[in-house]
């Protein structure tokens, strides 16, 4: 102003400049520079540096699974179609085979004979049953049908399938007596002209081409495109069983039984295929059915090795398959030993017509040991003691009990008994004359 004096102020701090604002901006600043300084914790990450984090530890838990159809819904419907044809196919070969007048002019000694023999043979029934009922449960999903047990048993019985097909294509040379073999028309147990040998055929084929083609499916990817590797992986699969039949703990009597079995069903299969008369055993047929049994004794080398595999691995009891399949081992078991026992106690015609199987005592005796071993128990799971509660609970009332189910539920020794009176009830009906 005009008159008042000039006095010098010098400027004011820069806070006291714009009031509050600038303490404000100030303070915003700082917060934002500590949290920029701050590194978040793993759990309090956006998604995308959760993945990068979780995949650095294997942890694959975001990504997503490659879809895979679940198996056509007739496959159920096809492996009981399978077991059924199978076991018409193999029951007929077997009332065809084992009667008089095959050939012509023979004779059956007596009537306990031939329905023993017949039954002696026919012991394969429960086990066939049994594996194409489990192959049949587990196909609802390819996991369950990717499994060791499955993949064994669609192998086996696709072996068997091939076997059986060849058999009846060459009957009449598998089962030609010996000394008619000068003949111009050589003399044979069995047979088989036209369509009934094109269907028994064609049952055979067919169940084998099922049991393949589900093997094949079940294969990982890159080796199912590869047609030409799957021999070697059947042999190093072969290969890799033959060098662990042994018990991973020969302590375990249950381990011990089933790899016992497998060996000696592998045994007894490679004894079949070999010369007379060590081939009739142990089917007791002479050269009716001696090198058609062995399909059926490979099958149950593998269900043996499938339970040994899973006493080892904890499944035994846990699992309701390896339940299963032990049930239709032991009941091939149980019908075989009936036959045997009514062989020998049972028909007047022995030992007179049975010249084969007393030329070698020792190995019938050693085969009738270890069809005895299918009905030995497989005891009770182990039980390892829990440490005892810090705190004990009042105890709850007891639960009204519930009632039992009207499902029928026969204890070991019934279905033993079951199996027992099935074998011999085919072995009298199929003695019946059309």
């Amino acid at each position: 102003r005009r008159g008042t004096p000039c006095t010098y102020r010098p400027p004011a701090p820069l806070l006291e400049r714009g009031g509050t604002m600038p303490r404000v901006l100030l303070l915003l600043l700082g917060m934002a520079a500590s949290a920029a300084a701050i590194s978040a914790p793993q759990h309090s990450l956006p998604m995308a540096g959760r993945r990068l984090a979780f995949a650095s530890e294997n942890l694959n838990i975001f990504s997503a699974k490659k879809f895979e159809p679940k198996p056509p819904a007739f496959l159920k419907g096809a492996y009981a179609a399978a077991g059924a044809a199978t076991t018409a196919t193999w029951v007929n070969i077997v009332r065809t085979t084992i009667r008089s007048n095959q050939p012509v002019g023979a004779m059956m000694p007596s009537v306990q004979h031939q329905i023993f023999g017949r039954t002696s043979v026919l012991s394969a029934v429960p086990l066939i049953l049994t594996a194409y009922g489990i192959l049949a449960s587990a196909s609802d999903s390819w996991e369950s049908l990717r499994s060791d047990t499955c993949r064994r048993l669609n192998l086996a019985l696709a072996t068997a399938g091939v076997g059986g097909a060849l058999w009846v294509r060459f009957a009449p040379l598998l089962t030609q007596l010996p000394d008619t073999a000068v003949l111009a028309n050589p003399l044979s147990h069995a047979s088989y002209k036209g369509l009934p040998r094109a269907a028994m055929i064609a049952s055979y084929g067919s169940a084998a081409a099922l049991s393949a083609a589900v093997w094949a499916r079940s294969l990982p990817e890159d080796v199912r495109k590869n047609p030409l590797s799957w021999p070697g992986r059947i042999a190093d699969g072969l290969c890799k069983s033959l060098v662990t039949l042994g018990p991973a703990n020969s302590d375990n009597p249950t381990n011990v039984k089933y790899s016992v079995l497998a060996t000696s069903f592998l045994f007894l299969t490679a004894l079949q295929l070999g010369t007379f008369p060590g081939a009739v055993v142990p089917s007791w047929t002479g050269r009716r059915l001696s090198r058609h049994y062995p399909a059926w004794t490979l099958l149950a080398a593998a269900s043996a090795f499938n339970l040994k595999e899973a006493t080892e691995s904890g499944k035994l009891f846990s699992d309701e398959t390896q339940r299963t399949l032990s049930r239709g081992l032991a009941g091939m078991g149980a019908v075989y030993l009936t036959a045997k026992f009514g062989s020998v106690f049972l028909d007047p015609s022995w030992p007179g017509h049975y010249k084969l199987v007393t030329q070698r005592p020792f190995l019938q005796g050693v085969a009738a040991l270890m069809f005895g071993l299918t009905l030995r128990p497989d005891g009770q799971p182990s039980k390892q003691a829990a440490p005892p509660p810090a705190f004990v609970p009042a105890p709850t009332p007891a639960a009204p009990a519930k009632k039992e189910s009207c499902g029928l539920k026969l204890p070991p020794v019934g279905q033993m008994a079951g199996s027992v009176m099935c074998g011999l009830a085919l072995g009298h009906l199929t003695s019946k004359k059309d």
